[in-house]
C-alpha cells in the first residue's frame, strides 16, 4: 500500500495556536509504530526561517520518505506544503493552529489521534493548487488593509491564549478608524485602479467561523484563485458586510466585488506600512506578486471528502 521505505517526516510547530508538541510527536509516533512506518520529527523554533523548514522538507523527500507532516496552523502547512511542491509526496495535516482554515475546509478531524490515524493510513489524496509569493507557496488567503493590519497588531501569545478572540479584539481599534487606501489591483495582466479597506485573495473559501465563506464557489482546486474587494468603511458598511456573509448574500452587497484569476494577480499599495499577511503570518509590506500554480501539491484527506471534491470540480 504504501511506497518507498514508510518513513515518515514530520515537521511540528511547537508555538501553534493549541499544539502540545510532545503529545503530537507521541500519538504520532504511536500511530507509525501501528502502520509500520519510522518516524523522524524536525521541531521548529521561534526565528527559524521559513526557507530552513523547506529546506529540511526537501531533504526528507531526497531521503526517501513517504510522506511529510506538518503539525500547526496554516502558516506552517504552508511553509512544509512549500518543501513538496514538484514531488508527488503527499502531505498530511495535524491541525493544531489558530485557525486551521485548509483542515476545516478539507474536512480533516480536530481530533488529534484520529488525524494522525488519517496521515498515517489515508491513501485518497486530492491536488490543490497555490500562490506562489518569491520563493513560497500559500494554499489558504493573501490579504492587504484592515485585515492583515488587524493580524498585524495580534500578537502569537495572544493567539495562543484566546485563539481568535484575540483577532475580533484587535479588529475594532481597526473598523473603527474607517481606514481605505488607494490600491493598484492588476489580475491576469489587466489593471484596475481601486479604493478599498481590504483584499482578500482566496483560494480557501472559509472563514474559519462556522460555515461562513468568502463567497460561494471559492475551490481549492478549481484552477483559478478568487479576489475579494471590500470597499466598507463605516462600523455599519462592516455590519452589512458581516450580514450579506452570513446569509450568503455576497453578490448582493455593494460594498464587495469580486475577480478571478487563472495566471497572476498583483496588489500595490500607496502605503509603505501596509502588512501582506499570508496564510497567517506576515510576508511583507504594501506590494505583493503573486503566481497560481494550479494542482501545485497532493494533500491526505478523508475518505468521505474525496469523493465530494471530485463531484465538485466535475
Amino acid at each position: 500500500m504504501h511506497t518507498h521505505h514508510n518513513k515518515l517526516f514530520a515537521v511540528i510547530n511547537p508555538a501553534a495556536g493549541s499544539c502540545d508538541a510532545e503529545t503530537v510527536q507521541r500519538t504520532l509516533a504511536k500511530a507509525c509504530i501501528d502502520a509500520g512506518f519510522t518516524l523522524e520529527c524536525h521541531f521548529t523554533s521561534i526565528g527559524e526561517k521559513n526557507a530552513d523548514i523547506i529546506y529540511a522538507v526537501r531533504q526528507a523527500v531526497n531521503n526517501c520518505c513517504s510522506r511529510v507532516v506538518a503539525a500547526g496552523g496554516d502558516g506552517t502547512v504552508a511553509t512544509v506544503g512549500s518543501g513538496l511542491v514538484g514531488t508527488e509526496i503527499p502531505l498530511a495535516i495535524l491541525p493544531v493552529g489558530t485557525a486551521n482554515l485548509l483542515a476545516r475546509e478539507l474536512d480533516i478531524p480536530f481530533d488529534l489521534a484520529t488525524a494522525c490515524q488519517l496521515a498515517v493510513n489515508s491513501d485518497k489524496q486530492r491536488r490543490l493548487d497555490a500562490m506562489r509569493v518569491g520563493e513560497q507557496y500559500f494554499l489558504s488567503h493573501i490579504s492587504l488593509g484592515v485585515y492583515s493590519k488587524i493580524a498585524e497588531r495580534t500578537s502569537r501569545t495572544a493567539k495562543r491564549y484566546f485563539r481568535q478572540l484575540a483577532y475580533i479584539w484587535n479588529a475594532l481599534p481597526e473598523l473603527l478608524s474607517g481606514r481605505t487606501w488607494r490600491m493598484t489591483l492588476t489580475v491576469d495582466d489587466q489593471e484596475i485602479l481601486l479604493r478599498a479597506s481590504f483584499i482578500m485573495i482566496a483560494n480557501v473559501g472559509g472563514l474559519g467561523a462556522a460555515e461562513l465563506r468568502w463567497g460561494d464557489n471559492i475551490l481549492l482546486d478549481d484552477g483559478r484563485i478568487d479576489i475579494c474587494v471590500v470597499h466598507a468603511r463605516t462600523i455599519k458598511d462592516y455590519l452589512m458586510l458581516a450580514s450579506s456573509i452570513l446569509w450568503r448574500r455576497h453578490k448582493l452587497y455593494p460594498k464587495l466585488t469580486y475577480y478571478h484569476a487563472v495566471r497572476n494577480i498583483r496588489v500595490m499599495t500607496t502605503s509603505k506600512r501596509m502588512p501582506v499577511r499570508g496564510d497567517g503570518e506576515i510576508i511583507g509590506h504594501s506590494t505583493v506578486e503573486i503566481t497560481l500554480v494550479p494542482a501545485a501539491i497532493k494533500v491526505i484527506t478523508p475518505e468521505q471528502l474525496s469523493s465530494m471534491a471530485n463531484t465538485l470540480s466535475v
